[in-house]
Formats: structure tokens, C-alpha cells, sequence
């Protein structure tokens, strides 16, 4: 039988000169000797070099997804864009952001809601939203994200929906989140929080005080926020210590060590409480709105601070590769909607308060920009493009943003839009290397 070396296999020597063979496709690594490594390569220009080796040997390789048969790697790709057109058109879970209010206390320079007009959930849209959910018949539970704006601005709103979800509605709310910027999180919201558990609860500070009070300040009075901001915080993990509460720190290039401060002093505070304290990379545009603010750190200078802070032991996130299959977000799956004060969906978080990326209303059948909602649906998809179907990254990539992808082949951008952190320039050997010395004496 016929066998040629899969394109999803990359050969390295470790800095402790161990010769390794890694494959994407499996996610695994074959530690060889150096005979046997220089013969894998000899072996991808001339596959009849495979059959040199003993049977063992190759059916060990094929285990592992290091030889495979001809074609085997473009069947994989078929598989691969049917798991993820499976997500994309599931039914089964329905996922909504809702946003009871576009008005917040806050007026951060870089909102991309900025100056947008105000608008809060009616009545009648609340109505119209329990049997927007309730058409849903093929979807066996739900999620919930609040979102504004600042949410708690509209809480008597947040009540009269989560009452009505639970008792109106069959569907089981499995997730239930709330990203707000925790000013109005009174000891009101957590005694109502107790009754409708939060499984997560996101807030953000603008780095560390000076910085935080001078954007974060109050839009009416320009009172500073943080000192609130942090005794609320307190009080959530003191209150509510099943909710894992994210800390989200703004950063760009000017301010990364507002992160690391805040991870030393806030680390400290909350030692042992169900918090993570992370960087959160602010994307601005420029003035073009064709590419990241020079003061913005791109994916690839995002991929190296990460790939620091593991190494450094500050902060533990997955730099580690991954299968994955589905390559899907909200933005690409039929059954997530982002629901507006109005009752008008949305299909991306960086599209709310944009009217003219409303796809359409929850009260009506008829889609107001269908155009919209197949080029994130379909449009998007990294099947579509020549370079990812030949991508050694694509079995452990974690897709692409959608929204990117649509601004560069609709708006003439230029985002870097691979989400891979592995395919920074000279980070797939790092990331390996750091990822097989944490599996040695592990099944890998």
C-alpha cells in the first residue's frame, strides 16, 4: 500500500537536542532517533523510502497520522468542514446576548458605541423576545449573556426577563453570564444573583487606578470609578463564591504593566477566590478603519506577551495546540443571536448599535440584510480559502474572526486575522518544545 508523509507533520530539534516529530492532525509528538528523523524527511520527496522501515515502525506512523495513504489528508479536510458546518447549523443550543440597554454610565473614549442614542428594552419587546425564544422547538436549552451598554442600568428589565424565562419558557438555561463594568453590582443585584446564579460574571478595569479613573470616570460627573469598582468586586467573591468572576485589564502598548501590577496587588487581594485576573488587548481601529491603532498590539506581538507570561509563570493561558474542529463563534452558528433594545439582531458584539448591521427583528420572519447574515454564516468559513485548506495550523487553529474576515474581503482592511497563537513568527517551535516538556512522563 502506498504512503507519502501528511502535510500536517512538523520535524524539530529541541533545545536539549531531542529529535521530535510532531503532527498536528493527531496533536501528538514522536520523540526518534537522529537516524530515523533524517530518514522522515528524505521520505517526504520520495514516499518509497516508507517502506523501508519495518511494519512496526510504519503502523506506529500511521497511528499517529504521520504517514497516511494518498488523499487521506484531503478527505480530512471534507471531515473537517463538515464537523464544522454541523455546529454552524445546530439547533440544539441556543445561545443569546441580550442587551436590555444601550446606555451606560461610563464613556470610555474607545466604546465603539460611542455616541450612540440610549435605547431600552419595552415591555413589549420583552414579550416579544419570551416567543422569540419559545419558536425555538428543536433547542433543548439556552444561554444567556447580558450585555449593553451597562446592563445593571436596566436590572428591573433583567428581573422581569429572567422571571419570565423561568417561568414561561421550557428550555433549561444552562450558562448564564453577564459582562458589565460592575459599578451598579449593589448588594440588590447580589441578592437577586443568589436566586438566578451567574456562572460567570465579567468586569473590566482600565488598567491600573491612575489610568482606570482617568477613562472609566463617570459620564455625568466624572467622578472616578475604581475604588467602587473594587469593593464591588470584593463583595461579588465574598457573596457569590460559586460565580467565577473574570478581571479583564485593558492594555495596549502603552500600559502592559499595568497588567502586571495588577496581577501582583489584585492577585494578592483575591488569593484564593474564584477570580481571574487577565489581559484584555484593546483593538482599535485606525483613523482608516483599515487596520489596529499603532498603539494596539497585533495577534503576532499578542502571541509573544502570552506565550511571556506562561513562561514567566504570571499568567497560565493555552498556548498550548489544540484539535479543534468546529471553528465556529456566534457570529457563525444559526442558532446565537444578539438581541437589542429594540428587538434587533445582531450576529457579532462588535456590531451592536450599528443600524446597518441588523440582520433582522425578533418579531418579525423576514431577515432586513440576509446578505449579512450568510457572509457571517457561510462567507466566513476557512473552507473558503485556498491558504487555510493548505495550512499545516488548520487541525489545531482555532478558526478566524468572523468579523475581521468580513471587514478585509467587504471594507478594503487589512487584519491579521489567524486567531493560531502558534503561528506568530518563531512560535510553533517554542510553543512545542514548552508544550512537550510539560506532557514528558504523560501520554502524548
Amino acid at each position: 500500500m502506498a504512503y507519502v508523509i501528511s502535510k500536517y507533520v512538523y520535524q524539530f530539534i529541541s533545545s536539549d537536542e531531542e529529535y521530535l516529530v510532531y503532527c498536528s492532525h493527531s496533536n501528538s509528538f514522536l520523540k526518534v532517533s537522529p537516524t530515523l528523523y533524517e530518514h522522515l524527511l528524505r521520505c517526504n520527496s520520495d514516499p518509497l523510502l516508507i517502506h523501508e522501515m519495518e511494519d512496526t515502525l510504519i503502523e506506529k506512523l500511521i497511528g499517529q497520522k504521520i504517514i497516511v495513504q494518498p488523499g487521506e489528508d484531503e478527505d480530512y479536510l471534507l471531515e473537517h468542514q463538515f464537523r464544522t458546518d454541523a455546529v454552524t447549523y445546530s439547533k440544539k443550543r441556543l445561545g443569546l446576548i441580550l442587551v436590555p440597554t444601550l446606555g451606560c454610565n461610563f464613556d470610555c473614549f474607545y466604546c465603539f458605541e460611542n455616541g450612540k442614542k440610549a435605547q431600552t428594552m419595552t415591555p413589549q419587546i420583552i414579550e416579544d423576545l419570551i416567543s422569540f425564544i419559545n419558536t425555538h422547538k428543536e433547542a433543548e436549552s439556552v444561554d444567556i449573556t447580558w450585555y449593553g451598554g451597562e446592563p445593571l442600568l436596566a436590572f428591573g428589565i433583567i428581573k422581569k426577563i429572567l422571571h419570565k424565562v423561568r417561568n414561561e419558557i421550557t428550555l433549561k438555561l444552562r450558562k448564564h453570564v453577564i459582562i458589565t463594568n460592575g459599578y451598579y453590582f449593589t448588594s440588590e443585584a447580589i441578592e437577586f444573583f443568589k436566586e438566578f446564579p451567574l456562572d460567570l460574571i465579567q468586569i473590566t478595569l482600565d488598567g491600573n487606578k491612575e489610568r482606570h479613573d482617568s477613562i472609566r470616570k463617570q459620564k455625568v460627573t466624572s467622578e472616578p470609578t475604581y475604588d467602587r469598582l473594587i469593593q464591588n468586586i470584593d463583595n461579588i467573591l465574598n457573596e457569590l463564591p460559586d460565580t467565577q468572576v473574570h478581571i479583564r485589564i485593558n492594555i495596549d502598548k502603552t500600559n502592559v504593566n499595568d497588567y502586571l501590577e495588577a496581577q501582583e496587588i489584585l492577585g494578592k487581594r483575591w488569593k484564593n477566590k474564584n477570580v481571574i485576573i487577565y489581559p484584555g488587548i484593546l483593538r482599535m481601529d485606525n483613523e482608516q478603519g483599515t487596520a489596529l491603532a499603532c498603539t494596539c498590539m497585533n495577534k503576532w506581538e499578542t502571541a509573544e506577551f502570552m506565550y511571556e507570561l506562561n513562561e514567566k509563570n504570571i499568567f497560565k493561558t493555552d498556548i498550548f495546540p489544540r484539535l479543534s474542529y468546529s471553528k465556529n463563534c456566534g457570529a457563525t452558528r444559526v442558532n446565537s443571536h444578539i438581541i437589542g433594545p429594540r428587538g434587533e439582531i445582531y450576529k457579532c458584539w462588535n456590531d451592536v448599535s450599528d443600524a446597518s448591521k441588523i440582520v433582522g427583528y425578533i418579531n418579525q420572519d423576514r431577515l432586513s440584510n440576509p446578505s449579512l447574515l450568510y457572509r457571517y454564516l457561510i462567507g466566513s468559513k476557512w473552507y473558503n480559502e485556498k491558504k487555510c485548506k493548505e495550512c499545516f495550523f488548520l487541525p489545531i487553529c482555532n478558526g478566524t474572526c468572523a468579523w475581521y474576515v468580513l471587514r478585509n474581503s467587504h471594507q478594503n482592511a487589512d487584519y491579521i486575522v489567524c486567531d493560531c497563537m502558534q503561528k506568530a513568527p518563531d512560535m510553533l517551535h517554542r510553543s512545542l518544545e514548552y508544550y512537550y516538556k510539560s506532557q514528558i512522563g504523560k501520554n502524548i
